[in-house]
């Protein structure tokens, strides 16, 4: 067969190109803010309607 890599061997990161790399990399980065992002708003949502909602009765 010759020396072809197959889809069984490891890929190192010496394989990639760089703009391949730093794409997967902003996609992660992307990934990672969104969900920050949407966690922050609900909390605060949640908080927002919590206050609003006034005292319950607890002392």
């Amino acid at each position: 067969m010759g020396t072809t890599a197959s889809a069984s061997d490891p890929v190192s990161l010496s394989d990639l190109p760089i703009g391949s790399l730093l794409a997967g990399l902003a996609t992660l980065l992307l990934v990672f803010v969104s969900l920050g992002v949407i966690y922050l708003s609900t909390i605060e949502w949640r908080d927002r309607r919590r206050r609003s909602a006034g005292p319950s009765g607890r002392s």
